[in-house]
């Protein structure tokens, strides 16, 4: 302000020295009153102008260039040298109030690849998804009442962070889950569905790092850490803990398993109750050999890493191409083939069920998709079309661990299933504890109210098989019958048994 009241005096005086020895013609006051004003705005205009307007259009565009590099154009979130400084005041606040500050960081795998094979744009929308589905996270407040003052941010690449003070490593663990889950969930873009596998690695202040540069590079390293591993997530801790140690040299193994043809499907019979019949079998992988572990082992990590996905692929096609030569041979029956949560979510899900059988030309009808309980209510409506798509096509659906999850029924009547199957835990004690038979007694006249048979797993003495006869209960498996079997002996035992009822 007073930089323009020093130009407007310094103008009005050079305009009246100018008047004063400038010979004019005799003017009215008003003409010279127009004719000062005039002088004064050209004098006034551009001395304004380069002392005023142009330093704060300067500042501005400061100001505005600042902000582009501070953050994120596509996202705005902050880059990595705001985040760095903001991590930075909050370790300085921690310090002081001797808490604790965790730093995630996520890596959504697959971007790179989407920006190749679908375009920049469609790369574009995939960041914008992952970036809010973080920030949805952080803004629940069911979760932790601190992530409210949580900082998201998009550091290098693709690699996104979260700060989140105040949680410790049992906190952070349960951010990272919901942040995986937020952002694996499979969503649409332009007609295709996108399917991320998310890894995150956490470090904590204290107990990780005690600066910001620190803690940022042993977060990175424990991300680092997961993806060689192929694991969701890893908390940093200096070295390799023989737990972690233990996952990536599972991972490693399953990997040479898979290429090298080791697993092997083996095939436990269902029995249809009110026949004594085989009716048909549930298809179970197996690890074997000096390199195999139990499937309660390895799936779990299978499905972690996304090397479910191949290892469903394989065991699809394996089973159908059995259920054919079984058929081939004069064995009619129906094999199930058991499906993961990220196996139902692929986009090639269906085509992967009507391929193998176009390839072997088996009818649909002869093999039964399973999908736990669990899996179908993690994102219902999506799950619903995939299965009904494939019923569709002939393929009848299992609803498995049924009564094990904490579904809604409002959505359970919508899933086009055929059969429920009872989970052995509910099924052994039937016998000997009244709760589990009313539980058992429930759930079948509940499937039959659907119109949906049932099968009860985990069926281990004669007392228990005829009690689930007497309740309603259609179809049994378990070791009264029979343990699961690779498809050589499956075959021979199959024969000798219907042998055996042939002649009863």
């Amino acid at each position: 302000m007073i930089t323009v009241i020093a130009i407007v005096v310094v103008a009005e005086i050079s305009i009246m020295i100018f008047f004063l020895y400038l010979p004019l013609p005799e003017l009215s006051e008003l003409s010279y009153a127009i004719l000062d004003g005039l002088l004064l705005g050209m004098l006034v205009a551009p001395a304004f102008y380069f002392s005023v307007i142009l330093p704060v259009r300067k500042q501005t565009i400061d100001e505005q260039e600042n902000l582009l590099l501070l953050h994120d154009s596509l996202t705005g979130l902050p880059h990595a040298p705001l985040f760095q400084e903001m991590l930075e005041h909050e370790l300085h606040e921690a310090a002081r109030d001797l808490s604790c500050v965790s730093l995630i960081l996520i890596d959504p795998g697959g971007i790179g690849d989407i920006h190749h094979e679908m375009g920049y744009k469609t790369g574009d929308s995939v960041v914008l998804h992952v970036a809010e589905s973080i920030q949805k996270v952080c803004r629940d407040s069911d979760i932790f009442a601190h992530l409210n003052e949580s900082i998201v941010g998009r550091l290098k690449g693709d690699i996104f962070a979260v700060l989140a003070p105040h949680a410790d490593l049992a906190c952070s663990s349960i951010i990272s889950e919901k942040i995986r889950k937020a952002v694996d969930r499979p969503f649409d873009v332009n007609g295709v569905v996108i399917n991320i596998i998310c890894t995150t690695g956490v470090a904590i202040y204290p107990d990780h790092a005690l600066n910001a540069e620190s803690l940022i590079k042993n977060a990175n390293s424990a991300l680092g850490m997961a993806k060689q591993g192929g694991l969701a997530s890893i908390a940093f801790n200096g070295v390799e803990s023989s737990l972690s140690s233990r996952r990536i040299e599972i991972v490693s193994r399953l990997r040479h398993a898979i290429a090298c043809k080791q697993l092997e499907l083996f095939y436990q019979p269902k029995i249809d109750l009110n026949t004594n019949q085989v009716s048909g079998a549930e298809a179970l992988i197996r690890w074997l050999g000096k390199e195999g572990l139990s499937p309660a082992e390895f799936i779990p990590i299978a499905e972690q890493t996304g090397l479910i996905s191949e290892i469903t692929v394989w065991v699809v096609n394996e089973a159908v191409r059995q259920c054919k030569a079984w058929e081939r041979s004069g064995i009619r029956i129906n094999i199930a083939v058991n499906v993961s949560a990220r196996s139902l979510y692929d986009a090639e899900f269906i085509e992967m069920f009507t391929g193998a059988c176009r390839v072997q030309q088996l009818e649909p009808s002869r093999i039964t998709v399973e999908v736990t309980e669990g899996s179908a209510m993690s994102y219902p409506e999506l799950a619903i079309e995939r299965l009904a798509a494939l019923r569709s096509k002939g393929f009848r659906i299992s609803l498995d661990d049924f009564g094990t999850g904490y579904s809604s029924l409002s959505y359970l009547k919508y899933i086009p299933a055929d059969e429920l199957k009872l989970d052995q835990s509910f099924v052994a004690n039937i016998t000997s504890d009244c709760r589990d038979e009313r539980l058992v007694r429930g759930v079948i006249g509940l499937a039959h109210d659907m119109r949906l048979s049932t099968v009860a797993e985990g069926v281990e003495t004669e007392d228990v098989a005829l009690m689930l006869k007497a309740l309603g209960c259609e179809k049994v498996q378990g070791y009264l019958y029979s343990r699961p079997l690779d498809a050589v002996s499956f075959e021979q035992w199959y024969r000798e048994r219907q042998g055996v009822q042939g002649n009863a």
